[in-house]
């Protein structure tokens, strides 16, 4: 069997929640192979190379050995970012249904509002696994810019206090989803001005596919006879 699908990531979320600029950030790099702007829609292809480079970054920040799941072999992600000016429930529904895994963004600052209860709805209707980013860390009173280092090293160089409000919010956010009945695969803390958790963003994508569905991404001989579906999101 050879992989024959992209696994496909859609960012949705607040709006100004900076989740485009998420997006940018994440696509600023020259190893970028292609990024598109349709309409309301942006994409970016990061190709399996780029990401692993990335988890090496972030691996030799820490001081830690890179985790060995990065080595299976999937070409890369492509990252669809939809346009919060055109999230009707038409599109929110086919961007949740059509990709693996579910990027949800807030402003950490504006926590969980009625944008977000909408997009968990449907996360909780088709049981997603979904990634929850809290951006705009760098807002936090005192923060202290960490440039594009992995949020596990940026957090232990600021303030005691401003550890303590960062935690008091994460812990205001998971009490908000659990009564919603759902809880995220990982909550990560990013700022799209000083890049700290960004790599690990694209780490953490790529690494929770390869382990949870690589084998929904290969080729199956059994299949080619049948018709296929596709999505259209514009």
């Amino acid at each position: 069997m050879s992989v024959e699908k992209v696994p496909v990531c859609c960012i949705l979320g607040q709006t100004d929640c900076g989740k485009t600029k998420l997006l940018e950030y994440m696509g600023s790099y020259d190893d970028i192979k292609k990024q598109q702007n349709h309409g309301g829609r942006r994409d970016a292809f990061f190709p399996a190379k780029y990401i692993e480079e990335r988890a090496a970054a972030a691996a030799a920040a820490e001081e830690r050995e890179v985790d060995g799941a990065l080595s299976i072999n999937l070409p890369g992600l492509l990252i669809v970012d939809i346009a919060a000016v055109d999230l009707d429930s038409n599109k929110r529904l086919r961007a949740w249904l059509s990709c693996d895994l579910p990027v949800l963004v807030l402003d950490i600052a504006a926590g969980v509002d009625h944008e977000v209860i909408e997009l968990v709805k449907l996360l909780r209707l088709f049981r997603k696994d979904f990634v929850l980013v809290l951006n705009k860390v760098d807002k936090l009173l005192g923060w202290r810019n960490c440039p594009n280092t992995p949020i596990s090293r940026a957090v232990p160089l600021q303030r005691t206090e401003v550890q303590s409000e960062l935690s008091s919010r994460i812990k205001q956010v998971k009490t908000a989803l659990t009564k919603e009945g759902v809880e995220a695969v990982r909550i990560l803390p990013t700022s799209t001005v000083s890049g700290e958790g960004v790599a690990d963003l694209l780490v953490t994508l790529y690494d929770h596919i390869q382990k949870t569905m690589a084998e929904k991404l290969y080729y199956n001989d059994a299949c080619t006879a049948k018709a296929g579906n596709g999505v259209v999101l514009c």
